[in-house]
C-alpha cells in the first residue's frame, strides 16, 4: 500500500479500484453459480414449484447477502490500520451472523416441533442473513422484495463510507 500511495496515485483511486474489483468478482461468482444452476434445472427434470425466475430471485438474493457483508468487511479495512482489527471487526461480525443464521434455524417454525428449541429463535432477528427470505421467494409474495433492498442499502452504504473514510485516514507509512 505504502509503494501504491508513493506513486502518485489518488487514495480515491486506489479505494474505487478496491472496491469495484471486489464488487466484479463477487457478481461474476454468482452469475457463474446462476448460469450454472438454470443449466442444471434445464437439464434435470424434476416436478417442483420452482422455475427458472424463482431460481434466479435466489441466486439475487444470495448475491445481495454477499454483497452487504462483503461491503461491512470493505468498511473495516477501510477503517483500520491494522489488518488483525479489520479482520477482528469485518470478519468476526460476518462470521455472528452466519452463526446465529444457523443456531436461528434450530428455533424457525420450518423444523419439526421435536427437533426446535423456541429460545434459539431469537437469533432470526440479529442476523443480516435473515433479510435472504427464500420462503417468500418460493410461494411468489414479494414480502422478499424490502428485505433484498435493505441488503442492498446496506452494503452500499458501506462502501460509500469505506470510501469516504479510507480517503481521509492518516495511514502509517
Amino acid at each position: 500500500m505504502a509503494y501504491v500511495l508513493s506513486t502518485g496515485t489518488k487514495r480515491r483511486e486506489v479505494v474505487f479500484t478496491q472496491a469495484v474489483f471486489l464488487i466484479t468478482s463477487l457478481l461474476a461468482m454468482f452469475v457463474c453459480t446462476a448460469l450454472t444452476s438454470v443449466i442444471c434445472f434445464a437439464i434435470v427434470n424434476v416436478n417442483t414449484d420452482l422455475d427458472f425466475g424463482k431460481l434466479l430471485l435466489i441466486n439475487l438474493g444470495a448475491f445481495l447477502v454477499m454483497f452487504a457483508m462483503s461491503g461491512i468487511s470493505f468498511l473495516a479495512s477501510c477503517v483500520f490500520n491494522r489488518s488483525k482489527n479489520s479482520m477482528a471487526l469485518g470478519g468476526g461480525l460476518n462470521m455472528f451472523f452466519l452463526v446465529a443464521t444457523m443456531l436461528g434455524l434450530f428455533g424457525s417454525p420450518v423444523l419439526p416441533s421435536i427437533i426446535r428449541m423456541k429460545a434459539l429463535n431469537a437469533f432470526n432477528y440479529v442476523s443480516i442473513i435473515s433479510l435472504f427470505d427464500v420462503i417468500s421467494v418460493l410461494e411468489g409474495t414479494f414480502t422478499f422484495l424490502w428485505k433484498l433492498g435493505i441488503l442492498a442499502v446496506i452494503g452500499i452504504v458501506c462502501y460509500i463510507t469505506g470510501n469516504i473514510k479510507f480517503q481521509k485516514k492518516d495511514l502509517p507509512l
